[in-house]
């Protein structure tokens, strides 16, 4: 697990987790082109909006792999090729790339990640099975960047990502694997996971213990399913029986807001956070 720190100077941002979008697989269609393109578009025009790659970008399939190679309509060369055509007119908005399962079929016969050559030409950070993001905002610098010294926040977001494993056919099964992720890190804001195609948000509530201050501090947790890119007609879904499902990301707002605490008058400030989830 990697852990990175973005700052931004905005007090509010986007974040769209982008994965399952499997470029080669038949599947990957013409709505399903439409709808990523939309979202790199709006990424690209939206100043505050950034992106993270999820895993199972390419197909990657292989004669012993679920999928075959036989389905797919390009080679993993050409995979890469078009991912790469993709997210080039957002390679300075993509805050890192995750490994999915799919170009982990290449890992374990060769022991190299497709996402690696994605991530060599964009020139984006390989963040490898998991990553912890944190992202500061309301920074005196523009954009994300990396020093913290020159960057002083007003507040800050934890998100862990990670493509998961498993899930099951029902929407319980598919977001408990998420909630799973808990288990992992336990007090981030909110968490992402890949891997079963399915949009999705829920949320919890937990208790944390100020040790310094011996007191207890609610926690509300987001839990984020991610979404695909394949269509249902034709594809490993309905051959094994599983529901269509919406094709597309989930757009992860957070944003700070300074309030006068008690006394309308009063010149002290207070920052609260808030995270809200579009699918």
């Amino acid at each position: 697990m990697q852990v990175i720190t973005r700052y931004f100077q905005s007090n509010s941002i986007s974040v769209y987790p982008l994965g399952d979008i499997h470029i080669g697989d038949k599947c990957f269609g013409a709505e399903s082109k439409h709808k990523l393109e939309g979202y790199i578009r709006w990424i690209k025009n939206n100043p505050n909006a950034y992106a993270v790659l999820m895993g199972d970008i390419v197909n990657c399939a292989t004669i012993n792999s679920p999928s075959s190679p036989w389905q797919q309509d390009m080679d993993l060369t050409d995979q890469i090729k078009a991912a790469v055509r993709y997210f080039e007119p957002i390679k300075g908005k993509i805050l890192g790339a995750i490994d999915g399962n799919h170009e982990q079929r290449l890992s374990k016969y060769a022991g190299y990640s497709p996402t690696i050559s994605i991530c060599e030409r964009l020139g984006i950070p390989f963040l490898e099975h998991s990553a912890v993001i944190i992202f500061r905002l309301g920074c005196c610098k523009k954009g994300f960047v990396s020093n913290p010294t020159t960057s002083k926040p007003r507040a800050s977001f934890v998100g862990y990502f990670h493509h998961t494993t498993g899930g099951g056919g029902t929407i319980g099964g598919k977001i408990n694997r998420v909630a799973l992720l808990t288990s992992i890190v336990a007090d981030a804001d909110f968490y992402c996971g890949a891997h079963n195609h399915q949009l999705a948000v829920a949320h919890r509530i937990i208790e944390v213990i100020d040790r310094t201050y011996s007191r207890a501090e609610t926690l509300r947790q987001l839990l984020v399913d991610c979404g695909g890119y394949l269509e249902w007609h034709g594809s490993y879904a309905e051959q094994k029986q599983l529901s269509p499902l919406k094709i597309g990301s989930p757009r992860i707002n957070l944003f700070i807001k300074r309030k006068r605490r008690g006394d309308p008058k009063a010149h002290i400030l207070d920052v609260q956070k808030d995270i809200h989830v579009s699918i």
